[in-house]
């Protein structure tokens, strides 16, 4: 390699950019992503139920070319999802059970999607253009695209449920909740973030707020079924209304999913359907406030590419709440996350 590039490159604080300028296209951060989805989208793991397999066996068991397959594997291997016993013999190891569709610690959803690259492809458009390339490629916005397809909304459910169990799943152990009587989960997919807290705190009731079709898949498979006692569902759109009758609402990430006037329009129902002092708990992540490396100005793009939102300042979300008739009271970080809630209440009676 060019040595003055070499030292250019080795100026890089983050490894993984270091990596990626290194070796360009081949690195592995440009081809894991793809490489974990096709594991993920042929269920590889799933084919390992305690025992080591023969590429043979798996490439029958799953129609695929027998060569192409151990190509893949021994890759994976190489990065610890699989271990390669040799003589074309492979086993899942700890890291591997990420893939696998029922393992308690499953991404295999989220390591599945290909929507968010193929909306990448167009990406330069988006720059050109402001709009947001997932429309061009689907012919459809993002959310209107789950909607007419059921296997592919479900699938996005999966994906929403897997980044709420790994990115925020300590919600449940607010002290917000103490003060609390009923909480209303706005876009809460199929419920799993609602049913932690409720399990968390007996004394919380709950109401799970989605799309219709959302709301349909929970009740068939969500979280929510031993909670029922304490918990009901209700479908509807936020940007028309939001139901009434809890004290607390909650949105994970939801307003990061859109443009500031939407998220104004979604705040304002908040406000119009809570009491007066009622509180609303947003968690998100923060833009910094300087340059400094942080998973939200990634994140930030990503929703500028495929939904068309962006991630935010904390003095950003302040001004959104002021025109919306609310008000910060507290902002607490998450521990062992990149997210913070954002308590606003509304006005006193």
């Amino acid at each position: 390699m060019n040595s003055e590039r070499e030292n250019v490159i080795a100026t890089a604080t983050d490894p993984v950019v270091r990596d990626f300028l290194r070796m360009a296209d081949d690195s592995i951060v440009a081809v894991l992503p793809y490489a974990l989805s096709v594991a993920g989208h042929l269920a590889i793991a799933d084919e390992f139920t305690g025992s080591a397999r023969s590429v043979e066996h798996l490439a029958q068991a799953l129609g695929v070319s027998p060569g192409a397959l151990e190509r893949l594997l021994r890759t994976l291997a190489s990065c610890g999802f699989f271990t390669d016993l040799g003589e074309g013999r492979f086993s899942l190891t700890r890291l591997g059970q990420l893939l696998q569709t029922d393992s308690p610690i499953s991404m295999r959803a989220t390591l599945s999607n290909v929507e968010s690259y193929r909306a990448w492809l167009g990406a330069v458009d988006t720059v050109a253009t402001g709009r947001p390339a997932f429309e061009t490629e689907f012919g459809a916005g993002f959310f209107a695209h789950k909607e007419h397809d059921d296997q592919v909304g479900a699938m996005f459910d999966e994906r929403m449920r897997e980044r709420a169990s790994r990115l925020y799943s300590v919600l449940a152990t607010l002290p917000a909740w103490k003060g609390a009587q009923c909480v209303l989960d706005i876009g809460g997919g199929k419920g799993a973030v609602l049913a932690s807290i409720l399990t968390a705190n007996p004394h919380l009731g709950g109401t799970l707020f989605d799309r219709p079709g959302v709301v349909e898949r929970a009740e068939l498979s969500g979280e929510l079924a031993p909670l029922r006692d304490r918990c009901q569902v209700a479908a509807g759109d936020f940007f028309q209304a939001i139901p009434d009758g809890a004290d607390t609402h909650l949105m994970c990430s939801v307003l990061h999913d859109w443009e500031d006037e939407d998220a104004i329009t979604i705040l304002t129902r908040s406000g119009e359907a809570l009491p007066a002092n009622g509180r609303l708990l947003i968690c998100e992540m923060l833009l910094p406030d300087s340059s400094e490396p942080h998973p939200a100005w990634w994140s930030d793009l990503g929703m500028m590419v495929v939904l068309g939102g962006r991630e935010r300042t904390l003095d950003q979300y302040r001004s959104l709440l002021q025109r919306a008739g609310l008000r910060i009271s507290d902002v607490t970080p998450l521990p062992d996350s990149f997210f913070s809630v954002i308590e606003a209440q509304t006005a006193p009676a």
